[in-house]
């Protein structure tokens, strides 16, 4: 037992309390939790009549950006323990979500009490004032060492390569990649591999996956995790696809393509405004 014990401690508690980079048995076992619960709240959102569609997903976006946002906040050291311990993967996933879907809940409550013609703007709106706030506590508290060129060196390129895919989607037959969802999936995995690629190669920035960084090291250069990111959502994409022409229920894709999106524009954005406010 007592081996279990420190099993647990080495590979999971001490991850959270000192807040180092991720081990192969923390990961593996934070992406299984992630898509257990993916399909567990997609069956509670459908017990619960709440349509699972490409306007839920973009308005779940904004929850997103908050989490990440939230992460800067511990990263910035603008908290103490416990409550840091909170907005620490993987706690912090579940910080995010009884705030995402609190929200979603009483929305939509106010949806069926003719309060508000539509839950879905709202709880779009809630997200972002959420985001905007943890911002602004940064602001407030660490109003120096900012570096707003990364603005410049990430988001241009993530967005002018998100672009250049979707002109040559039809080509390739995959002109869903059109769509809103998949467009910022796609923009996501960019802004990731480019932010990490700047932060690790560029300005001394530690990388926390083991999986990026043994692609870093093989490489010579996070710059390899730029296409290899591309080819993966590519591939995902077309799975995603592909696997929803023979499901009458829609609900599933629009789930795994939400979880795409969290997976790169969590880390993504994290990575930006870490550099962004010289955190």
């Amino acid at each position: 037992m007592s081996g279990l014990t420190d099993f647990i401690n080495r590979n999971y508690i001490e991850g959270i309390i000192n807040d180092t980079s991720y081990n192969h048995f923390d990961m593996i076992t934070y992406v299984i939790i992630l898509f257990v619960g993916v399909y567990a709240i997609l069956k509670l959102l459908n017990k619960l009549r709440i349509k699972v569609d490409e306007e839920f997903v973009i308005a779940t976006i904004p929850y997103i950006f908050m989490g990440s946002v939230f992460r800067v906040v511990e990263d910035a050291n603008l908290l103490k323990p416990p409550v840091k311990y909170f907005f620490i993967t993987p706690l912090i996933f579940f910080v995010v979500f009884a705030i995402c879907f609190g929200i979603l809940l009483f929305t939509r409550y106010l949806e069926k009490l003719h309060k508000i013609r539509n839950y879905i703007p709202i709880y779009a709106s809630a997200g972002v004032v959420l985001s905007l706030a943890g911002v602004a506590i940064i602001v407030y508290y660490n109003p120096s060492n900012w570096n707003f060129d990364i603005l410049i060196y990430s988001l241009v390129p993530a967005v002018i390569l998100t672009d250049i895919v979707k002109k040559v989607s039809p080509a390739i037959g995959m002109t869903c990649i059109r769509s809103r969802m998949y467009s910022f999936a796609l923009f996501s995995f960019m802004l990731d591999s480019l932010t990490t690629y700047i932060g690790v190669d560029l300005m001394g920035y530690t990388n926390k996956h083991p999986f990026s960084s043994f692609l870093t090291t093989i490489f010579g250069t996070g710059a390899i995790l730029v296409p290899l990111s591309l080819i993966l959502v590519m591939i995902i994409i077309f799975l995603l696809e592909r696997d929803s022409m023979e499901d009458k229920d829609k609900g599933e894709k629009y789930m795994l393509a939400l979880t795409l999106i969290v997976l790169g524009f969590s880390m993504g954005a994290r990575n930006l405004l870490t550099m962004v406010f010289g955190v």
